[in-house]
């Protein structure tokens, strides 16, 4: 990694630390310049300004979020079951505070971002359970071929959306461990959803990474199309 690297990254680190912590709309590029041990003007060399940085945060989130979750489906010898895409999903997001406020969509840590019109959110999509996700994991050997794909979905979109946000309804002191919940899940995904012979686990890490690498080439290629939007419109304003 270069150094202008390690520094932008030091910059990001500290931006997601100070965001956590105090929100996106109290947060201001000397709080983040302070929380990195930088100056402003350095910070203003990697970024124009608090909504650009910010859109450099989540998608460097969302990139170290999907590192992690790979690594972990990889890891895990029942890693291409539902319950293995599961535990690895929730250990992803249970490393990585702004990566679960994002998901939420928290409007204490996100704040005003959340209103404005064509933001990074919106082109995030849906969720990345569609329904030709579980078709292929049926194709796959995964699921149970006798469950309705579009109910299947459903029903686990919402489950993931619950464990997620379920913190806005009961305090957090109600909850029984959080590794406990995760290996209670993952086991009763895989006895809804396994076929009788358990599922070919490795047909289903085979399909996970097409849609991890599916994902990732979408949102980097997002990614370069929204700093190429943001210099053409940074010309026309010199121009004028």
């Amino acid at each position: 990694m270069s150094d202008n690297d390690e520094r932008e990254t030091q910059i990001l680190r500290a931006a997601a630390a100070v965001i956590i912590r105090q929100g996106y709309d109290k947060t201001t590029i000397s709080d983040i310049a302070e929380e990195a041990g930088v100056s402003r003007g350095t910070v203003y060399l990697y970024f124009k300004g608090k909504e650009e940085l910010f859109e450099a945060l989540l998608y460097w989130e969302w990139m170290q979020y999907a590192q992690t979750w790979l690594e972990a489906l990889e890891s895990d010898p029942r890693g291409g079951t539902m319950g293995g895409f599961y535990r690895a999903v929730f250990r992803a997001v249970g490393s990585r505070p702004l990566m679960a406020s994002i998901m939420r969509r928290d409007r204490r840590v996100l704040g005003t971002y959340l209103r404005k019109p064509d933001t990074l959110f919106a082109w995030m999509g849906p969720g990345s359970i569609t329904v030709d996700f579980i078709r292929a994991l049926q194709e796959a050997g995964v699921i149970r071929q006798d469950l309705d794909p579009r109910v299947t979905a459903h029903l686990l979109e919402t489950l993931s959306y619950g464990q997620l946000t379920i913190a806005d309804f009961q305090s957090a002191d109600q909850f029984p461990p959080f590794p406990v919940v995760m290996e209670a899940l993952a086991s009763m995904l895989d006895r809804w959803l396994s076929p009788e012979d358990g599922g070919n686990s490795e047909a289903g890490k085979q399909v996970f990474r097409q849609n991890f690498a599916e994902a990732l080439d979408g949102f980097s290629r997002m990614g370069v199309s929204r700093r190429q939007a943001g210099d053409a419109h940074e010309a026309a304003e010199r121009g004028n």
